[in-house]
């Protein structure tokens, strides 16, 4: 089985590219530093409920889209 952090940056990932954003545009809308959103991305950072809900915020998606899969 896929590491949970994996699968999320994965779901973060494609929700972003399906906007055509950058990195830097979601850190933007997101209130994160670019390098955690790299972070994130790659499945290297074990992430708190707040991070999950400030990326889906974002994203304008229900928390639970960035969860798919695990």
């Amino acid at each position: 089985m896929e590491e949970p952090k994996k699968i999320v940056g994965a779901n973060v990932r494609a929700q972003r590219k399906d906007r055509d954003w950058t990195q830097e545009r979601l850190a933007i809308e997101a209130g994160m530093h670019l390098n955690e959103v790299g972070r994130v991305e790659r499945g290297v950072r074990d992430m708190q409920v707040s991070t999950v809900a400030k990326l889906a915020k974002a994203l304008g998606i229900p928390a639970m889209e960035l969860l798919r899969g695990i």
